[in-house]
C-alpha cells in the first residue's frame, strides 16, 4: 500500500514547446511523475515538462534525516529540502506528495556503503540509491497512480539504437550524470524522461530565473550528499562503526613503519592526503592496501598502483561489447580504452588508482554499454615488477 501526503492543485498547461522535448510530444496531456528534490534541476524539469503540455505531478522522496542544527549546503534530503520541493510545486501550481523511503534507503544505500568502507571498498551510495532506491521506488509508485511516465531531474539523454532505448551522456558533459545510473534497462528507459540531458547548468538556472523560481540560485547538491551534514562520508563511516576511526600503521613495502594513518574510514586506494608521515621518502607514496583486521595500511609508488585488469562484479550490459570501449572509473571522470573478456575488463595503457567497490562504466562514443562493481584488481606499470599483495587486490581483506 502507498502512503501519501499530498498538496497543491492541477494547473492549466502552458503555452511553449521547448526545443529540448521533440520525442515528448506524442504523450502530450498525459500525467507524468516528477521526483521534486528541492532543486532547481528538479523544478526545471517539473517546469519544462509542464510547458511541453504534460501534466507533472510532483513527488519528493524523503531519504535521509540531516542534521537539522546544519547550514550545509549542497544537501538534497531532509526537512528543508522537503519544505524546498513543496514551495516549488506550489510555485508551479500542481499537485505535489511525499513518500517516506528512509527505511528503505538506510536498508539499501547507509548500511552497504558504511560495511564497504568498514571492509576496505570504496563504493559510490548513488550508483546504489538510483538503482536500488530512487528509480525504483518511482517506477512503482507512477504504477500505483496509473500514471504512466516517470521524469527527474539528471543530467543524461535517452537515445534509439538498435530499435530499444539506450542511456546516453548529458550535452553538457561538466553535469554528466551516466555513470550513476549505468543500469538503467530499456525497459526503465521506455518509461523515464530527462529534459535535463540538453541543458546546461547556466541554461537550466536562466529557464528558472525567468519563471521566478525561488530555487534559481540554490546550491547544486553534492556526491555523498547524506553524509555532508555528518562532516563526510568517513565521519559518518567512524561513528557507525567506531574502529575504523582508530589511527593505525603505514607500511611500506618491505613493512616497515612509516607513518601513521586517522583511520581506515578516512583512507582508499591512492590517496596521499590526511597521511601523517614519519619521514620523508625517496619517492611520493599513497595508499596501496587497506588490512581492515589489523588497521593496517600499505603505501607504494603511484606506478605500482596503476590499473591494468578489474574482474567486475554483478557486471551488466546492455548490448554487445565492441572490441575497444572506454571504461570511467569516478564519477564524471576521463575515460580510457579497455577490453572485455568475460567478467574481466583490461586496460590497453594501464589507468588510474581503482579500489575495491568503485563503480567502472563502459561507454561507446556517448553510449553506456553497462558496467559493473570492482571486485579484483591487477595493478603495476608494466615496466615494474609486481610487489607481493599488491600485483592483485581481492576480496580478501586488502584493497
Amino acid at each position: 500500500m502507498v502512503h501519501l501526503i499530498g498538496y497543491g492543485r492541477r494547473a492549466e498547461t502552458g503555452t511553449s514547446l521547448p526545443w529540448c522535448f521533440p520525442r515528448m510530444t506524442k504523450r502530450a496531456m498525459a500525467k507524468i511523475l516528477v521526483a521534486l528534490s528541492g532543486g532547481v534541476d528538479s523544478a526545471v524539469t517539473a517546469l519544462l515538462l509542464k510547458e511541453a503540455g504534460w501534466e507533472p505531478v510532483g513527488i519528493h522522496l524523503r531519504l535521509f534525516d540531516s542534521d537539522p542544527e546544519s547550514l550545509a549546503e549542497g544537501v538534497c534530503c531532509g526537512d528543508q529540502a522537503a519544505a524546498d520541493a513543496r514551495m516549488v510545486a506550489a510555485q508551479l501550481d500542481i499537485p505535489f506528495y511525499v513518500r517516506d523511503l528512509r527505511d528503505l534507503f538506510r536498508e539499501h544505500v547507509v548500511e552497504p556503503t558504511v560495511e564497504g568502507y568498514a571492509h576496505a571498498e570504496t563504493p559510490n551510495p548513488c550508483v546504489l540509491c538510483n538503482h536500488r532506491v530512487r528509480i525504483p521506488e518511482l517506477l512503482r509508485l507512477a504504477d500505483s497512480l496509473g500514471i504512466p511516465a516517470v521524469a527527474t531531474g539528471h543530467y543524461v539523454r535517452k537515445i534509439q539504437h538498435g530499435g530499444e532505448w539506450r542511456l546516453a551522456e548529458a550535452r553538457d558533459p561538466r553535469r554528466d550524470q551516466s555513470y550513476v545510473l549505468y543500469r538503467l534497462t530499456p525497459q526503465q528507459l521506455e518509461r523515464l524522461e530527462f529534459p535535463m540531458g540538453e541543458l546546461t547548468k547556466e541554461e537550466a538556472r536562466a529557464r528558472a530565473r525567468a519563471a521566478g523560481l525561488f530555487v534559481a540560485e540554490k546550491a547544486s547538491s553534492v556526491d555523498l550528499c547524506f553524509a555532508k551534514t555528518a562532516g563526510g562520508i568517513g565521519r559518518m563511516v567512524a561513528t557507525m562503526r567506531p574502529e575504523t576511526g582508530q589511527p593505525g600503521p603505514l607500511l611500506d613495502e618491505r613493512g616497515r613503519v612509516v607513518g601513521e594513518h586517522p583511520g581506515i574510514a578516512f583512507v582508499t586506494v591512492g590517496q596521499r592526503r590526511g597521511l601523517r608521515w614519519r619521514s620523508t621518502t625517496p619517492e611520493r607514496k599513497y595508499v596501496a592496501e587497506v588490512a581492515p583486521d589489523t588497521r593496517e595500511v600499505r603505501v607504494a609508488p603511484r606506478a605500482r598502483l596503476l590499473t591494468r585488469a578489474v574482474r567486475l562484479a554483478d557486471p551488466v550490459w546492455h548490448e554487445p561489447l565492441p572490441s575497444v570501449a572506454e571504461a570511467r572509473l569516478r564519477y564524471q571522470g576521463p575515460r580510457f580504452p579497455v577490453s572485455v573478456e568475460g567478467e574481466w575488463v583490461s586496460f590497453l595503457e594501464p589507468g588510474p588508482p581503482l579500489a575495491r567497490g568503485q563503480a567502472v562504466v563502459l561507454y561507446d562514443g556517448d553510449r553506456v554499454l553497462g558496467g559493473g562493481t570492482a571486485t579484483e584488481v591487477v595493478r603495476g606499470a608494466p615496466d615494474t615488477e609486481p610487489a607481493g599483495a599488491l600485483a592483485v587486490a581481492g576480496s580478501t581483506g586488502s584493497r
